[in-house]
């Protein structure tokens, strides 16, 4: 019998329905008797099966050729094609399991523990597709070459599904019956007796993490909705940034809320805020503090001020003159504040969350390089939408509008550990490097003196493991990097978030990008 064409035959010779397309195939539900209405055909690409094994190859690094062959020997073994170059793609566990039929995920299950072995990434994510499945690490059967002919009757049948019971036609009792049935007891009283409880499956403490931040997040967002309307994927990438530890620049025209959007994340997160309105005549001590004469004691005592904060609100951040502005170099990059000779460190967290007016109004000064390059990503508001404004109207406009600061939605310790949840998101050798050679074809293109720095590209590997946690995965993807890479890059640039995407565009063309997945 030819498992691998997918043409199985009954033992009563009816082959099942095969789609049209290669690869598919009709699973696990019989031809009704003719009084009854079809039922649905559930089909199978036996195609997925390979990119399940290779996502358990790929958490590995770099795969070796001998871990491929293995691969595709465990795969012929389950009757399924092996490896091919089209299988080497990027999915998600979320993605691919609940493609593998039921009778499929024990047999899979104990070869992605097989090619996982010792190595913890690896382990990680075929403990994944067990929790997916509900199944235990130590309760499966294994499949094993064997010769008998019960283990190719047994593969046929996982996959072409159980057989109608009009048509059994080996006793239940015989010895090599495949009971398709639960036999049926007879007894005075209907057992109560429940299906033994399986063990808990089997998940890591940075799975655990990652979906318990992720959950937070979210209920982050709805909460600011609620106040900032239709601005649900700025306020995702805010955060996103926030968790990554980065400061956020929001550049956009008075009066389309960046201040309120800062204050309410700042409330939603339960962290102390302190606000900064920045204007032509500000002095540096205005904003760091600075030491003055206590009379009281006699002697010169330090003054905090605004920045000794959780969330500071740099309000309109280019109408201050260059040296306000170069005060909040040092804060930004090392947490700390110099005065007099003595250094004081900011408490954990802090961030800075500034608001500037664009360059062509009146009263503002352009921002020094070395002062963008410390925001982590610069974000545009825009208007609202028609609809969105009149929900404006309708909220602010009530009776009992929306409060601000809000209800804290979360901790700030809950907070402080999203930040440290970050940097245990694994990023593989090869997203790594195709973060490099995006970022050198960048510099290679660029013009003007604009440079992307090696603070940038940490920056933008941070962003993407904080986008990662909020689409619920503890590893990076290319794609994270490419979601992130225009709040990451366009103002180190100069560039419009377009003309970035189109960059990294050209380049990826070029075979610098060539290490996606």
């Amino acid at each position: 019998m030819n498992l691998r064409s997918h043409a199985f035959v009954s033992p009563e010779g009816a082959a099942p329905p095969r789609d049209a397309r290669m690869g598919m195939t009709s699973i696990g539900l019989p031809q009704p008797p003719p009084h009854h209405s079809p039922e649905p055909v559930v089909l199978f690409d036996a195609r997925e099966a390979g990119r399940v094994v290779t996502s358990v190859l790929l958490a590995r690094g770099p795969v070796a050729p001998a871990l491929v062959e293995q691969a595709s020997r465990g795969l012929t073994r389950l009757c399924l094609p092996p490896l091919a170059e089209r299988d080497f793609v990027v999915s998600t566990p979320e993605e691919l399991a609940p493609l593998m039929p039921p009778q499929l995920r024990s047999a899979l299950a104990d070869l992605l523990l097989e090619l996982s072995a010792d190595e913890p990434l690896a382990r990680r994510v075929a403990h994944s597709y067990l929790a997916l499945w509900n199944l235990q690490a130590g309760a499966m059967s294994t499949l094993k070459e064997s010769s008998s002919p019960q283990l190719t009757e047994r593969l046929a049948r996982s996959l072409i599904g159980p057989l109608p019971r009009h048509q059994g036609v080996t006793p239940l009792n015989a010895p090599n019956a495949l009971k398709e049935e639960s036999p049926v007891y007879q007894e005075t009283y209907r057992s109560t007796e429940i299906e033994a409880r399986r063990a808990p499956p089997v998940v890591d403490d940075v799975r655990t993490k990652v979906a318990r931040v992720r959950a937070e997040m979210l209920a982050v967002i709805d909460a600011v909705d609620r106040v900032v309307i239709g601005k649900h994927d700025l306020v995702s990438r805010v955060l996103t940034a926030m968790a990554a530890r980065g400061h956020v620049l929001l550049v956009d025209a008075p009066g389309v809320g960046k201040t309120l959007l800062c204050k309410t994340i700042a409330g939603a997160l339960g962290a102390r805020f302190g606000r900064v309105q920045l204007t032509p005549d500000l002095m540096p001590m205005d904003v760091t503090g600075g030491t003055i004469y206590d009379a009281h004691s006699g002697k010169f005592v330090f003054r905090p001020g605004p920045v000794f904060t959780n969330i500071l609100l740099a309000d309109e951040i280019n109408r201050a003159t260059p040296k306000t502005q170069s005060a909040l170099l040092e804060v930004m990059e090392e947490r700390t504040v110099t005065v007099d000779g003595a250094t004081h460190r900011m408490a954990d967290p802090f961030q800075v969350l500034a608001t500037m007016n664009p360059q062509d109004h009146d009263g503002t000064f352009p921002l020094p390089a070395a002062q963008i390059d410390r925001f982590m990503v610069m974000l545009e508001l825009g208007y609202p939408s028609p609809e969105d404004e009149v929900r404006v109207l309708d909220t602010h406009l009530a009776s009992d509008p929306a409060a601000t600061p809000m209800t804290p939605i979360v901790s700030v310790e809950a907070f402080v550990e999203w930040q440290r949840t970050v940097p245990l998101i694994h990023a593989s050798p090869d997203v790594k490097r195709a973060a490099v050679a995006y970022v050198d074809g960048l510099r290679r293109g660029a013009s003007n003196g604009h440079m992307v720095s090696p603070r940038a590209t940490l920056a933008w590997m941070r962003a993407a493991q904080a986008r990662a946690i909020l689409a619920g995965r503890e590893f990076v993807t290319v794609e994270d990097l490419l979601d992130m890479a225009p709040d990451v890059l366009r103002h180190r640039l100069w560039m419009s978030a377009p003309e970035v995407r189109d960059r990294l565009r050209h380049i990826d063309g070029r075979g610098a990008a060539g290490q996606r997945r």
